[in-house]
């Protein structure tokens, strides 16, 4: 019987041990993949440096930035959903590029700000029923960052947009570089 006992006690550090490493594990596992996550939520460029970056990989002239204030008049930015903004629209009709990066505070702000972006281009395309020109815009995420564009090659525009975004993250300078 003593060796039962021990063999019993032998059995239940064991097991002790084997749940104690499982359970180490899957704690490094949780902290990796954290790890992970927070690196593309150390984005910390300006919505102005997104834009401008954009704005020089598509090799964009002629446009010009709205001020904070005034890009109010253009969308109806949600109490409590943005901590930053930009945008740059082009001089020239016929010819038009509107170029609009929002910093979301939050995941929970992306939802009615998205809402707010939608209603301004759907007004937008009705209003311009009239124009032989269509609307063609795209929206992209990166959280924290929502893109806006609207012109003839948005969508060039948004892959630019990522890349600026990427480029940061690589040299963790979260700064966008002036020269090509």
């Amino acid at each position: 019987m003593p060796n039962d006992k021990k063999r019993k006690n032998l059995k239940l550090t064991i097991i002790a041990l084997v749940l104690i490493i499982a359970t180490a594990a899957v704690l490094i596992l949780i902290s990796l993949s954290m790890q992970k996550k927070s690196v593309k939520s150390d984005l910390t460029l300006s919505t102005d440096q997104v834009v401008t970056g954009v704005i020089k990989k598509m090799n964009y002239t002629n446009l010009s930035p709205i001020s904070t204030e005034n890009i109010s008049r253009y969308y109806e930015i949600p109490l409590n959903t943005v901590s930053d903004s930009a945008m740059y629209i082009s001089g020239k009709s016929g010819t038009e590029v509107e170029l609009v990066c929002f910093k979301l505070l939050n995941n929970e702000a992306q939802k009615p700000l998205a809402r707010a972006i939608n209603e301004y281009l759907e007004e937008k395309v009705s209003t311009s029923q009239s124009t032989t020109q269509p609307i063609n815009s795209k929206v992209a995420t990166h959280f924290p960052y929502i893109f806006v564009v609207v012109a003839q090659d948005s969508e060039t525009a948004v892959k630019a947009f990522e890349t600026v975004l990427s480029d940061s993250l690589k040299t963790g300078e979260n700064s966008v570089s002036t020269t090509e």
